[in-house]
């Protein structure tokens, strides 16, 4: 067979390759998306070192199990689940507000209500598999709240701690 007979499957090859390099960096936009860094936490990844390879420059600080514990105890802040309503729902850290990033229009008036610029505020979602915490702490700092803290660990750190949760 001649060269010639391939050039026309070659060019679509060529063709699906640029669609799919320009739908992947389309994605990548959206909230949620693959990081381009390649990194994918595992079960055995800590918090913080998912947290450490998440974050960006200027992102709230982290604040471990431990910390989150203490914080709760003593009242210190207002922990905001960052989770869907129905997650939200069927188990939460106590006394917290639901503020579902994907839905926050809906929700911030009730979950905001009461809270000054620098109150403290603990954001917390589905754990390391989960940006969502991330993605809400950057939207409330946009809007002014300065003292914000990610619980990286979120609520299956808290659960399987056998912390007390609410339903």
């Amino acid at each position: 067979m001649k060269i010639e007979n391939y050039i026309p499957t070659i060019k679509q090859a060529l063709l699906f390759l640029v669609l799919a390099v320009a739908v992947a960096v389309v994605r990548h936009g959206f909230p949620n998306s693959i990081s381009w860094k390649g990194y994918w936490p595992t079960s055995s990844t800590s918090a913080e070192d998912a947290y450490k390879m998440m974050a960006q420059e200027g992102d709230p600080a982290f604040l471990s199990l431990q910390g989150a514990i203490e914080i709760h105890r003593k009242n210190e802040a207002i922990f905001l689940d960052a989770r869907a309503s129905k997650d939200f729902i069927a188990g939460r850290i106590p006394g917290s507000r639901n503020l579902p990033f994907y839905e926050i229009e809906e929700y911030q008036e009730k979950a905001l209500q009461g809270l000054e610029a620098d109150t403290p505020i603990v954001i917390y979602c589905e754990g390391i598999v989960c940006e969502l915490s991330f993605f809400l702490g950057r939207e409330l700092q946009q809007v002014g709240y300065t003292n914000i803290l990610i619980f990286y660990g979120g609520y299956p750190e808290w659960s399987e701690a056998g912390l007390e949760i609410e339903r």
